[in-house]
Formats: C-alpha cells, structure tokens, sequence
C-alpha cells in the first residue's frame, strides 16, 4: 500500500485534529495528496493552502511586532520613572542646599544686625542717665 492509501480519508471527520494551524495545513497537504492521486481539481486546495500558510505567518510576524512594541513600550516605561526618580534624587539635595543658604544669610544678617545694635547701645548713653557737663 502507497503512503496515500494509508492515511485516513478526508471524510473521517472522527479522528482529525484541526486544532492549530499546522495540524490544519497538514490536513489539507493530506488531502491535496490525495485529490493529485485520484486526479482531481486542486486549485481550491491549493487557493486554501495558501491562504493558511500566510495567515500562519502573518500570525507570527504580528506576534514578533507586539512583543517588540510591549518590549519597547516596558523600556520607555523605565527610562521615564528612572528619569524622574533622578530628578527626584538631584532636586532633593538642591532644595535642601538652598534653605541652608537661606537661612544662614538670614541668620548672619539678623546677627549682624543684632551685633551692630548692641556697639550702638555701647556707646549711647542709657535713657535713665542724663549726662553733667
């Protein structure tokens, strides 16, 4: 017996297996066989055929497309919260440098002035005092 003649007809549905894309390709290559072998037309199986191989490999080229995008979409994802976790961690330092640099000029100056108002008390007489000539 030929390998065709060994492999089960089209027509026992029972026992066939379409679930996937391959299993359909080959059940149709199975049947493409046989159509050759008993002389049939096999334009529409090979139109089919066709058609399923693109769309197998249409499949894989889109799933290839949409890991890359969900790659590059995470990346981007990333790079901005890293990017604002270092604004973040640069800023923090700088607010805290410029409230020192705030308020030590704030202080020096309050305490320039207080020193300055205290050589002023020195050398003015007390209210309470007058002074004799």
């Amino acid at each position: 017996m030929s390998e065709l003649q060994q492999t089960k007809l089209w027509d026992d549905w029972d026992d066939i297996n379409l679930s996937t894309s391959e299993r359909r390709i080959e059940r149709l290559e199975i049947l493409l066989c046989q159509k050759v072998h008993q002389g049939e037309d096999i334009s529409q199986c090979l139109q089919v055929l066709e058609y399923l191989k693109n769309r197998t490999t249409h499949q894989k080229l889109e799933s290839v497309f949409f890991r890359q995008v969900h790659f590059k979409m995470t990346f981007n994802y990333w790079q901005i919260i890293s990017q604002a976790m270092l604004i973040f961690l640069v800023a923090i330092p700088c607010c805290f440098a410029m409230y020192k640099i705030a308020t030590s000029s704030i202080s020096s100056s309050s305490s320039s002035e207080l020193f300055q108002g205290k050589q002023l008390s020195k050398n003015t007489p007390p209210h309470g005092k007058k002074h004799h000539k």
